[in-house]
């Protein structure tokens, strides 16, 4: 949640202000990158500085959506969703042996 507690979204609880922190569907017409991803860092960080936590693509996880492990932790929503899969508690799940145009990955690294 970008260091914010109990907000809906990584940005607060407006989902007014959403296009200035996330690329998803259905902005009546303002989506400047219609049916694609954002270059990442083209909208706003969240509080600790970390841009499309939000939106763009679904990240997948390293959870297992159950203990049946039917398919990985997805989390963020995507371009393709509205708004409502956009929250910050928000999940979703599917195999991860497949192939999505709207699902990636996040590279993460500790710095000394």
């Amino acid at each position: 949640r970008g260091g914010l507690v109990d907000k809906i979204f990584t940005w607060g609880d407006e989902e007014s202000i959403a296009r200035d922190y996330a690329n998803f569907y259905g902005t009546g017409g303002r989506d400047q990158w219609k049916n694609t991803t954002a270059p990442v860092g083209s909208l706003k960080p969240n509080g600790y500085g970390l841009y499309d936590m939000s939106g763009n693509v679904w990240e997948w996880c390293q959870d297992w959506y159950e203990n049946s492990r039917i398919g990985r932790v997805l989390r963020g929503g995507s371009w393709l969703n509205l708004a409502n899969c956009l929250r910050a508690a928000g999940r979703n799940y599917n195999d991860p042996t497949g192939t999505y145009n709207d699902y990636g990955f996040r590279c993460v690294v500790d710095v000394p």
